[in-house]
């Protein structure tokens, strides 16, 4: 059969079909802005980057609301962005920088805790946010 005779079937989705979230695009140009901005200080202070405090933050939302200590397999399910490669490389990361640390062994596999320094980037990064959020509604006259 001749190809070039046949009519291409083009499936069009609509894009509000595809972008159908209830977040407007400021929302999300504010949450980035932020996201930045709040964590520039606390990334500068203890030389981290982004992904390792996303992977830091995974760990302490772990470790206070679901157990105590938190697996590498864990961390591949529960933080859920990283592939395993990814998450044996922070973790051998946040262990050098002194974040977490091996609590337990059970059975042969590894469970990680924060450590002290580790609560302190936490406790650094919320601050850094209601910094960041207080500014931003100053700036612009927002009042809630």
């Amino acid at each position: 059969m001749n190809k070039q005779g046949q009519e291409s079937l083009e499936t069009s989705i609509p894009t509000s079909a595809i972008l159908d979230y209830n977040i407007n695009a400021t929302s999300i140009h504010y949450i980035l802005h932020n996201l930045f901005r709040g964590l520039k200080p606390v990334r500068r202070k203890y030389k981290l980057t982004i992904n390792e405090i996303i992977f830091l933050n995974g760990i302490y939302f772990y470790c206070k609301h679901v157990s105590t200590c938190i697996s590498q397999d864990a961390c591949l399910k529960f933080i859920s962005y990283y592939n395993l490669p990814k998450i044996k490389y922070y973790i051998g990361s946040l262990q050098t920088k002194g974040m977490i640390h091996v609590a337990e062994i059970i059975n042969g596999y590894n469970r990680y805790k924060l450590t002290p320094q580790g609560i302190t980037v936490m406790d650094d990064v919320n601050e850094g946010f209601e910094r960041c959020l207080y500014e931003w509604f100053n700036k612009y006259s927002i009042s809630l």
